[in-house]
Parts: C-alpha cells; sequence; structure tokens
C-alpha cells in the first residue's frame, strides 16, 4: 500500500493514457477522423484494379448535385476506421522509405478526397490490404499518411471499390 502511495502520480498518468488509447482508437466515422468536413460538398475518388488486369479508372469529381453524390457518400459514411494510438506522434515525424508490393489479380487501390470549402478536405487511401488517410489538421509538420487500422480491411476497401465501379464506369453507348 506504501508504494501505491508513493507512485500514485505516474500510475495515475498511465492510467490515464491507457484510458486515452481505448478512446483514441475506437471505431470512428469519416467525421471523426477529419471532423471539418462535416456536410461535405465535394468527393473525388480514383479507383485502380492491380495484377495482371491493371486497369485505372479516371478520376470522378462528383458534388451534392451530382446523382452519383449519394451512393458514394454513403458508401463512405458506412466506414467505420480504428486510428493507432501513436498517430498523433507520426505526425509530426517525416515518413520513410516506401517499399514495393506484390499486386495480384483482384487487388485495388482506390483513394477518395471528402472535403468541405473552404476548411479543406481528408484524402483516405486503401492500398490491397491496407489504410491510410492524410492528416488533415492543420499543425502536422511531416503532412504524412497515418495508418488507420479497418475490421476485414481487405474485404472492406475490395467492398468500397465495387461500391466505387458503378459510379466511374462511362456508360456504353447504345
Amino acid at each position: 500500500m506504501n508504494w501505491i502511495k508513493a507512485h500514485w502520480k505516474p500510475l495515475a498518468v498511465i492510467l490515464a493514457l491507457l484510458l486515452w488509447a481505448a478512446w483514441y482508437s475506437r471505431p470512428v466515422d469519416i467525421y471523426t477522423v477529419a471532423p471539418k468536413i462535416r456536410e461535405p460538398d465535394m468527393m473525388d475518388f480514383v479507383l485502380s484494379d492491380l495484377g495482371e488486369n491493371r486497369k485505372n479508372y479516371p478520376t470522378k469529381h462528383i458534388t451534392p448535385e451530382d446523382p452519383e453524390w449519394g451512393p458514394a457518400l454513403e458508401a463512405v459514411e458506412a466506414l467505420r476506421f480504428r486510428r493507432p494510438p501513436w498517430n498523433p506522434i507520426l505526425q509530426f515525424i517525416p515518413e520513410g522509405t516506401i517499399y514495393g508490393r506484390t499486386t495480384h489479380d483482384g487487388d485495388h487501390h482506390v483513394i477518395f478526397f471528402l472535403g468541405k470549402r473552404p476548411k479543406g478536405y481528408v484524402q483516405v487511401q486503401f492500398f490491397i490490404d491496407e489504410w491510410s488517410y492524410s492528416n488533415p489538421l492543420p499543425f502536422s509538420f511531416a503532412n504524412r499518411a497515418l495508418t488507420l487500422w479497418v475490421d476485414n480491411s481487405k474485404e472492406t476497401g475490395d467492398a468500397l471499390a465495387e461500391a466505387f465501379r458503378p459510379l466511374l464506369e462511362e456508360p456504353e453507348a447504345s
């Protein structure tokens, strides 16, 4: 008991950090990741099929007036992200070396920008099975991609790619 009385301040700090880490890494929506973009007014998205059957779809820019807005925004708002507790520290450290990844048929690369003018935007990227986002905070010095965790990462990214694909394909000429 004397040991606890003598060390209660460091123990309280550790407990506070553990509680904060649990709160920070809870599942959140896109508006928690980037709070300034509530009620967004623009979205750009890019989709690439990777592997042998590589296909790059054209970038699509949409606004609330476009018919694609509802389905695209629904797909993005359905995502639930978990942020690693070390992201607030990493945003101040320059990014290291980019390493290559082997791609296979069925792999996807999806990037979407969701924003509200003039407040800014957030960029979220899914590549094969990893998620990341650009830091939407104004005080980041490194301007680096930060990690996001998503349950069933690959399956969720593939589902997002499939939700975006019909919005990107050109209508066939009759």
